[in-house]
């Protein structure tokens, strides 16, 4: 995505406050709306400091951005666990109840990502999206008896990441965007409900 943070006097615990503090203000005031000055201020050192890490503020942004894909894709991370644990259709409940911890815990990453799609046009993210399909066709797993209740016109992988990504989507209006029970329904049901609608279609 960018370049990497410099090394600088101050060691990891400085970085480590200056990626936090512009993790929180990128996401409360957009990338725009934040300057390096806020960042050095909120990270509680010196504008100088900065600059022994970063060039710009973007370099900030796209460090952030890597920092949390590194830990997005991590084998423990709840939704890798899932993928690799189970078997595709047979996971599908598993999957909607680990996006949702997903969302939760990488709330910042997806707000970040939204400041990248407003702010940059995407131009930070498109490289991490236009590869999706190639790490969910790695992670798929499908037993010979999962395969067999698959329709033939249908595109496992594909399938796959549809299931997900509707998962996403709910969790994302209900926690980030903060419409709760916006399906009429708690969390575990409404887990239940897109399960029984890619398992089995709409129709009685």
């Amino acid at each position: 995505m960018g370049k990497k943070a410099k090394t600088a006097k101050g060691g990891p615990a400085n970085l480590d406050r200056i990626l936090s503090a512009a993790s929180d203000l990128f996401t409360r005031k957009g990338f725009n709306g934040t300057s390096t000055r806020d960042i050095a201020a909120e990270a509680g050192v010196s504008l100088g400091n900065i600059y022994n890490y970063f060039g710009t503020k973007e370099e900030i942004f796209v460090s952030l951005l890597e920092k949390y894909e590194g830990e997005y894709f991590r084998p423990e991370q709840p939704l890798i666990k899932a993928l690799s644990s189970t078997a595709f259709p047979d996971n599908i409940e598993g999957l909607g109840f680990a996006s949702r911890e997903v969302v939760e815990k990488f709330s910042a990453y997806i707000l970040l990502i939204y400041v990248d799609v407003v702010e940059f046009e995407a131009k930070h993210v498109n490289k991490m999206f236009s590869r999706m399909r190639q790490g969910y066709a790695a992670a798929l797993k499908v037993s010979p008896a999962g395969r067999a209740r698959i329709a033939r016109d249908i595109d496992p992988a594909g399938a796959l990441m549809m299931v997900t990504w509707n998962y996403f989507n709910y969790f994302i209006m209900e926690k980030l965007f903060k419409v709760k029970g916006h399906y009429g329904l708690a969390d575990g049901q409404a887990v239940k409900l897109f399960a029984r609608v890619f398992k089995r279609g709409i129709l009685a």
